[in-house]
This record gives structure tokens, C-alpha cells and sequence, in this order.
């Protein structure tokens, strides 16, 4: 048999198969759902149409979005055919369904590569349901979703966890092993859910050298969720989103690759990548792109525990500071680079900074800033002189310097600023002025390493540490995540790392823990 996906290095017709067969081994008598009148016929499909899993997200007190995709072969766009197709879905209180709370039907449309989003409302506040979906005769795997508690409620606890940095190709996604067994509440994904390049790894392949069209971005999301432990994970709990560059581009800038393609022929690629992005997660209907526009920042709030507010630092940004054409993207340049300071630039871009000086607004304990990048000063140049990294907030320290002083004219001292993309952890005081060691630290950082991606610049990073008294850790060495638990009194940092991604058995464990004590901005090691 024709293989469409290598069976060493990724999944192929008989692995899908598989596959397919295990989530089916559950199907339970499907029940009856009201089919718009315009459809008709009952679907067949070639093989099991769930392959791709199930996903909650962007949860509010009362629901949550959810979704699938029917994708009986991920990697031929006529497996389903032309025609839009009915798919049903249940939402119990009760893993068993016995306590079905609400039910209905949506339409899996052709054009949106058959994915579904399903905006569930009127549910209760700050708790588990579970969910599947009904389509001809096929019964989906059972998700479990979590509805935020009530906005300003009291929450005494929260667990979540957060990630970035997932390349498939370079090794196994078991970090998020990890978080099922650490039962998080939320995961929050930080950038990078796809890379859209080929490395050419040896540990597992994907159909696409690289992606420039929709049906190529479409091929790469559904090998990345064809990955057991990122399935596992969209059914373990609700997710929130944010990306980075890889999910369109290595390093791109707004309409700006890093090697300056014309403006207009990167926008149609853009626009390819963010409805790709779209039918590939549980987004609401307010994400929906429009071209290659497509809002993703928002803010939810934990209860009278929490803040957190998403962010998009790619989409609306100015262009990489002092850069040319034969010198795009990410580069290590000098701060004498006039562009870093400019007040005109913008990493946030003027509306979405308008919209966070409600940050911390309603009075939450803790305010979260969630974004894809670095946000404190590095400063590679051991001795004289300063290089900093022109893609990181380092790159457009007005943006900086306005939210440093939003948070200190507001008083937000249990702000907490996390971050992805560098495949490293940092940890990090988040000073008024970085470089002044005595300046006052207004709010704290965390990034987190990578779910896969390697680092190649751990050494020469920590030696520049010694120009860097305000952080606190650097570690590219290891792959994992970031779990935190957060209580009124305190926030709790526990820094997961996993062992050789190449391999598929989990090893977890705790590498170092940070505490924030309430009221005292800075993360001391536990």
C-alpha cells in the first residue's frame, strides 16, 4: 500500500488506520440530532473521520468553544468530499454522559477544510464538563473542557500550565504527558504550535517542505495533531492561544518576511497560515480571520484570583529595528541602533496597546501578561557595549518602556509576565530600568523552554549572564514546560523539563521552583 506519511518517521495509511480503530472501539449508539433542512442524506466516510482528535478552548464562565475536524485520510482534501456534512455533539456534566446538559448540531463546511466550531453557552461557572461529537454513524473520543469561574468570584487556587516551541520533526511531544499527570486546569500555548519548514530531522517527518499555500499549512497542522500526546492533551483540558512567527513564518514582522518578499505576496501567505491556524483550534467566532487580519488578543479573568491577558506580538508590529532586506530577521544588534527607541514603533501595535491600559482594571490578585517573546533586557555583549536581540521586546523598548509604565502607575506589583519562542527558560526580575541593578523591580517573568525545539546557544548565553544581574536563570539545556500554581498568597513556579525528546518513554521532572510572594514583585528560588 501507497504510503502518504512515513511510518518510521511519521504516521502512515495503516498507522492512521490504527489509529482510527482505537478511537472508534468506544462508539456508543449515536443519538438523534436536528439536521438543517437544506442537508440531506446521511454521511459515509472511508474510514473513521476523528482522526485528528477533539479540543476545547478560549473558556468563559458560561462554555467554552469546542472542536474537530472530520478528517478520515488528515492529507487528502476529497477524503469527505464537496459537500458540507452534519456533525452533532453533547455536552454532559458527567464523563459517562449520564447527566447530558446540552446537545445540538453544526455544519462542517468544505471550504473550512470540514472543521467545526461549536460556541457553547449557559453553562455554570468554574467547572469540568465533557463533550463529544456525532457524525453519520461515527462517534468521536471524549474531551473534557472547564468553564472559567465567574469573573471576580473567589478562587483561592488556580493550576495551569504553560508552553511553546513544538517542532514535530525534531522529537516526541510527551511534555504534555506530563501535564495530564499534573492535572492543569488550563494550558496556555504561547507561539509556535507548527513550524512551516521542513528541518529535516531523523525522529519523524512531515508532508511539507514548505508551507506557502493553504492546503500545505492545512497538511502541516494535521500532522502535528496526529501526535497521541498533543491529542491527549486538546481532551485533557480548555487551551488559550497566542502565536509566534512559525505558525506563518520564520521571523516575520507584520506584512514582513525576514527576506522582504513584496508585501502583497506575503499577505496572501499570511492569510493562507491564519485560516489554517483557525480551522486547526478551538478559537471563537470573534478569531475568524478576515484575509490575512485575524484578532487573537483577549482577557480572562480567574475568578477575583487572576488576570490574563493574551497577546499578539507578531501581527502588528513595526518592522525589526536597523534591518535590511540582506539582513532580515532576528539579528543581535547594537543598541546605538536608533530604531529601538523610537516612540513611533510598536511591538503591540496602537489599538491592541490601547486596549491593554485596562490591564488589571477589575482588581484581580495577579495580572498576567501572556506573549510570545522575551520581555526583559538581554544583553549578549559580555563587557563593553550592548547587543540585544532586534525581534524581542528589546527591539522596541518604547512599547516597553509604556506597559513598565502602566504597571507602575497603576500599582501592579503581582504582575507576572510569561513568554516562549527562545527554547530556554528565563527567569527574570523585571526592572524600571534594566540597566540600573538598584532600579526598583516592578513585575516578574518567566519564559519557557521549548516542548521540542533545541537550543544552540546555551553556553555562550551564560556567560554573558554577568551583564545580566536582573536575570535570574537562563537554561537552554532541556525541553519541557511551565507549571505554576497560584493562590492569593503566593505564586508557585515549577520549571518541568523531560528527557530526550528523541525517545518516546516520559522521564519528568521539577528542575528548579520559584515562589513570588503576593505584594513583592521578583521570583526567589525555592
Amino acid at each position: 500500500m501507497t504510503r502518504i506519511f512515513d511510518a518510521k518517521k511519521g504516521m502512515s495509511r495503516r498507522g492512521l488506520m490504527r489509529l482510527a480503530g482505537g478511537m472508534a472501539a468506544a462508539a456508543i449508539a449515536r443519538p438523534a440530532f436536528a439536521t438543517p433542512a437544506w442537508i440531506t442524506g446521511t454521511p459515509r466516510f472511508i474510514s473513521y473521520p476523528f482522526t485528528l482528535g477533539v479540543a476545547s478552548g478560549d473558556p468563559l464562565p458560561g462554555g467554552f468553544v469546542l472542536w474537530t475536524r472530520l478528517a478520515p485520510d488528515p492529507f487528502d482534501r476529497e477524503a469527505v468530499g464537496g459537500d458540507p456534512v452534519p456533525v452533532g455533539y453533547e455536552v454532559a456534566a458527567d464523563p459517562r454522559f449520564r447527566n447530558v446538559v446540552l446537545k445540538g448540531a453544526a455544519v462542517a463546511h468544505p471550504e473550512n477544510a470540514h472543521a467545526v466550531h461549536v460556541e457553547v453557552e449557559g453553562l455554570s461557572p468554574g467547572r469540568p464538563y465533557w463533550y463529544r461529537f456525532f457524525a453519520g454513524d461515527e462517534v468521536s473520543p471524549v474531551g473534557r473542557a472547564r468553564t472559567a469561574p465567574a469573573a471576580m468570584s473567589p478562587v483561592d487556587r488556580f493550576r495551569f500550565a504553560f508552553a511553546s516551541c513544538q517542532q514535530y520533526e525534531v522529537g516526541y511531544f510527551k511534555a504534555y504527558r506530563d501535564m495530564i499527570a499534573q492535572d492543569v486546569e488550563l494550558i496556555i500555548h504561547l507561539g509556535d504550535y507548527i513550524y512551516e519548514s521542513s528541518w529535516n530531522a531523523p525522529v519523524r517527518r512531515v508532508p511539507v517542505d514548505d508551507a506557502r499555500g493553504l492546503d500545505e499549512y492545512r497538511r502541516l497542522h494535521a500532522a502535528y495533531k496526529l501526535d497521541r500526546d498533543l491529542q491527549a492533551a486538546h481532551a485533557h483540558t480548555s487551551w488559550m492561544f497566542t502565536w509566534d512567527d512559525h505558525e506563518v513564518a520564520n521571523d516575520y514582522a507584520a506584512e514582513h518576511d525576514e527576506h522582504y518578499e513584496p508585501v502583497d505576496t506575503f499577505l496572501k501567505r499570511r492569510a493562507a497560515a491564519y485560516k489554517a491556524y483557525y480551522e486547526h483550534l478551538p478559537l471563537r467566532m470573534s478569531a475568524r480571520p478576515d484575509g490575512p487580519d485575524m484578532r487573537l488578543y483577549q482577557r480572562l479573568w480567574i475568578g477575583d484570583l487572576m488576570e490574563i491577558n493574551m497577546l499578539d506580538t507578531r501581527q502588528y508590529r513595526s518592522d525589526h529595528p536597523c534591518q535590511t532586506p540582506e539582513e532580515g530577521g532576528f539579528q543581535r544588534i547594537s543598541v546605538d541602533c536608533p530604531d529601538i527607541d523610537d516612540p513611533a514603533r510598536t511591538i503591540l501595535g496602537a489599538r491592541q496597546e490601547r486596549w491593554l491600559r485596562w490591564m488589571g482594571d477589575a482588581g484581580a490578585k495577579w495580572t498576567v501578561m501572556a506573549q510570545g517573546m522575551l520581555f526583559s533586557q538581554h544583553d549578549y555583549q559580555v563587557g563593553e557595549g550592548q547587543m540585544i536581540g532586534s525581534e524581542y521586546w528589546d527591539g522596541y523598548r518604547g512599547s516597553r518602556r509604556r506597559v513598565l509604565d502602566l504597571i507602575e502607575t497603576r500599582g501592579l506589583t503581582n504582575t507576572v509576565i510569561i513568554g516562549g519562542d527562545v527554547h530556554a527558560t528565563y527567569v527574570c526580575d523585571v526592572k524600571k530600568d534594566f540597566n540600573d541593578p538598584a532600579s526598583p523591580t516592578l513585575a516578574s517573568e518567566f519564559v519557557t523552554t521549548s516542548i521540542t525545539s533545541p537550543n544552540g546557544w546555551h553556553d555562550a548565553n551564560v556567560a554573558s549572564m554577568v551583564d545580566n544581574p536582573h536575570i535570574k536563570l537562563y537554561d537552554g539545556r532541556h525541553r519541557g514546560y511551565t507549571l505554576c500554581d497560584v493562590t492569593k498568597d503566593s505564586w508557585r513556579t515549577d520549571l518541568r523539563i523531560v528527557n530526550d525528546v528523541r525517545r518516546p518513554e516520559l522521564e519528568a521532572t521539577t528542575s528548579k521552583t520559584f515562589i513570588i510572594e503576593a505584594g513583592r514583585p521578583g521570583p526567589q528560588e525555592a
